[in-house]
C-alpha cells in the first residue's frame, strides 16, 4: 500500500473529526420548548430548571435586571439525554430578598426569561405574598382536544405573588383522557403534555415555586409501601426531572422545610411515599360493593341523632368493629417515623410568625369516606395534632390540595375538642370539581346533602365545590 503525504493524512483527520462533530450535534443549537421554571427559593440561593430538546451544554445567566446588562452569575449545564434532556441548577450566593432574573442559551438559541425572589432572611420582619393549588390534569384527548385549559392560572400569575405553592397531582399520569402512564417515558411524556399548556408554563417562569407530589404523578391513591415498586421508581425519577427541586443526592427524600422572613415557616410534607396501604377492604362488608361510608360518625362528638342517618343511607346503625379498629391501628403511618420526626421537630423548633403544613390531603375532620385522608390513619393524625396542642405551637395552618374543592375550617383532635389549627383546602386547577364528581356518580341533589353533612356535623366552616381556584395568602408582620 502506497502512504499518503503527510499533509492529505492531516487534512483526512481534519475532515473526519469535523464530520464527526456535526453527526454529534454540535451545528445546530438546541432549542427550550417547555419554559423555565424556579423553585426551592432560599435566602441566597434558588433552583432553576429548563429542558432543551436536544443535549448540550448549556450556559445558565442570571442578572438583577431583565435586560441582562447586570448579570451577576453563570453556570455551566448539561442537558443529558439521561434526564430526557432536562438540566436543573441549585445555585448559591445570591442576595436576600432579591429579584432576579434568569434564562438558559445555547450559542446564539436563548431560553425564555423567568424571573424569582429569593427569601428574606429569617431575621427580617418582610411582607409576605403567595398563591398555591394543585391539581393540573393537561392530557390531549383523543379528539387533539385538551379537557382543561388551566386558565385560572392566568388570574393567579396577576396576584403579583412571592412565590407559588405547586402541590398535588402536578400530572395526572392515570388521567381517563388518556393512556395510563408506565415507564419513565410515559411519565415525562405527562409532565411535556402539561409544560406545553400556556397558563402554567407563564406562571412557572414568572415566579418560584415550592413543590411536592400527591397520587396521580405515580397513581390512583397509591401508598409506597405497596405500590408496583417500578412504577414508583418511574414516577418519582420523572417528578425530579421535571420539577425544580433540591436534594436530587437522595431522591427518595421529598420533605423539607423552608424560612421566608421572620413570618413563614413552610413545611412541606411527602404523603405518598411511605405511607401503608388504605384499609378499605377492613371497612367493606361481604357482599357490599364499597366500603363503609360513614365510618367517622363513630369517632368522638358527632351528635348521637346522626347514628340515625347511616340507616336512612342503609349502613348498619354501627361501623363494624373491625373497620373502625383498622383505621385507629397504631401502627399505620402516612408519613414514616423519619418524617413524622421531620415535622414534630420543625413544629417544634420553629420561630415563625406563622407555620404552615404543605399537606397534600386533608387533616380536618370531613366525616365520610376517610380512607385516603388522614382521618383514614387516624392514630399518627391525633399524634401530630396532640403534639401541636401540648406543645402549644401557635399559628399552625395546614394548606391542602387534592380534594377538588375550596374548604375552611378548624382541625380538631376530634369533634368534641377545641381547635388546635386551621387548614384551606383548594383546588383543583384543571380537573373536575369535587361537584362535578359528586353529581356523575349519584346525583345534584347529593351534593347539598354532602355539603349538610360538612357544614353541621364537621363543622365546616366554608364549602365551594364547583370552581377551579387556588388560595392567596397575605401576611404584614408589623
Amino acid at each position: 500500500m502506497r502512504l499518503q503525504p503527510a499533509h492529505a493524512l492531516l487534512a483526512l483527520i481534519a475532515a473526519t473529526l469535523v464530520l464527526g462533530a456535526g453527526a454529534c450535534g454540535g451545528g445546530t443549537p438546541a432549542s427550550f420548548p417547555h419554559g423555565v421554571a424556579s423553585g426551592d427559593a432560599q435566602p441566597n440561593g434558588a433552583v432553576l430548571w429548563t429542558r432543551a430538546d436536544r443535549e448540550a451544554t448549556l450556559i445558565l445567566e442570571i442578572a438583577t435586571d431583565e435586560a441582562f446588562e447586570e448579570i451577576v452569575l453563570e453556570r455551566e449545564v448539561l442537558a443529558a439525554a439521561g434526564t430526557d434532556y432536562t438540566a436543573k441548577v441549585e445555585v448559591t450566593r445570591l442576595e436576600p430578598a432579591t429579584a432576579y432574573s434568569y434564562r438558559f442559551r445555547d450559542g446564539d438559541s436563548i431560553s425564555a426569561v423567568g424571573s424569582f425572589r429569593t427569601a428574606p432572611t429569617p431575621d427580617t420582619a418582610a411582607p409576605v405574598r403567595f398563591i398555591f393549588s394543585g391539581d393540573t390534569d393537561g392530557t390531549v384527548r383523543e379528539d387533539g382536544t385538551r379537557a382543561y385549559d388551566f386558565a385560572v392560572l392566568d388570574t393567579a400569575r396577576a396576584e403579583n405573588a412571592d412565590f407559588f405553592i405547586y402541590f398535588g397531582d402536578t400530572i395526572y399520569g392515570d388521567s381517563p383522557f388518556g393512556e395510563k402512564a408506565v415507564t419513565i417515558d410515559d411519565y415525562r411524556a405527562k409532565y411535556k403534555e402539561n409544560r406545553e399548556v400556556e397558563p402554567l408554563r407563564s406562571i412557572l417562569a414568572s415566579m418560584s415555586t415550592y413543590t411536592t407530589w400527591d397520587d396521580h404523578e405515580v397513581e390512583n391513591d397509591f401508598a409506597g409501601t405497596s405500590v408496583d415498586p417500578g412504577l414508583l421508581a418511574a414516577g418519582r425519577r420523572a417528578f425530579r426531572e421535571y420539577t425544580p427541586i433540591g436534594g436530587d443526592d437522595d431522591p427518595n427524600v421529598l420533605y423539607r422545610s423552608f424560612r421566608w422572613g421572620s413570618a413563614v415557616e413552610i413545611i412541606v410534607l411527602d404523603a405518598r411515599s411511605f405511607r401503608d396501604e388504605q384499609v378499605i377492604d377492613a371497612c367493606t362488608a361481604e357482599g357490599e360493593d364499597g366500603p363503609d361510608l360513614l365510618p367517622g360518625l363513630g369517632v368522638p362528638g358527632v351528635p348521637e341523632a346522626f347514628q340515625a342517618f347511616r340507616t336512612f343511607i342503609g349502613l348498619s346503625e354501627e361501623t363494624p368493629a373491625a373497620c373502625l379498629d383498622a383505621l385507629n391501628d397504631p401502627d399505620r403511618t402516612m408519613l414514616g417515623a423519619g418524617q413524622k420526626q421531620f415535622l414534630l421537630q420543625a413544629l417544634e423548633e420553629s420561630e415563625a410568625m406563622f407555620k404552615f403544613i404543605v399537606n397534600p390531603v386533608p387533616i380536618m375532620e370531613l366525616v365520610a369516606l376517610p380512607y385516603d385522608r388522614w382521618e383514614g390513619y387516624r392514630a399518627e393524625r391525633d399524634e401530630i395534632l396532640s403534639f401541636i396542642k401540648e406543645e402549644d405551637v401557635e399559628n399552625v395552618i395546614f394548606l391542602t390540595t387534592d380534594y377538588h374543592s375550596n374548604m375552611v375550617g378548624d382541625v380538631r383532635v376530634d369533634l368534641a375538642s377545641a381547635p388546635v389549627a386551621v387548614e384551606f383546602v383548594t383546588g383543583p386547577i384543571a380537573h373536575s370539581t369535587l361537584g362535578d364528581d359528586i353529581a356523575e356518580q349519584q346525583s345534584e341533589e347529593a351534593i347539598g346533602a354532602f355539603e349538610a353533612l360538612l357544614t353541621v356535623v364537621a363543622r365546616v366552616e366554608c364549602t365551594a365545590f364547583d370552581s377551579f381556584s387556588y388560595g392567596l395568602v397575605e401576611i404584614d408582620p408589623e
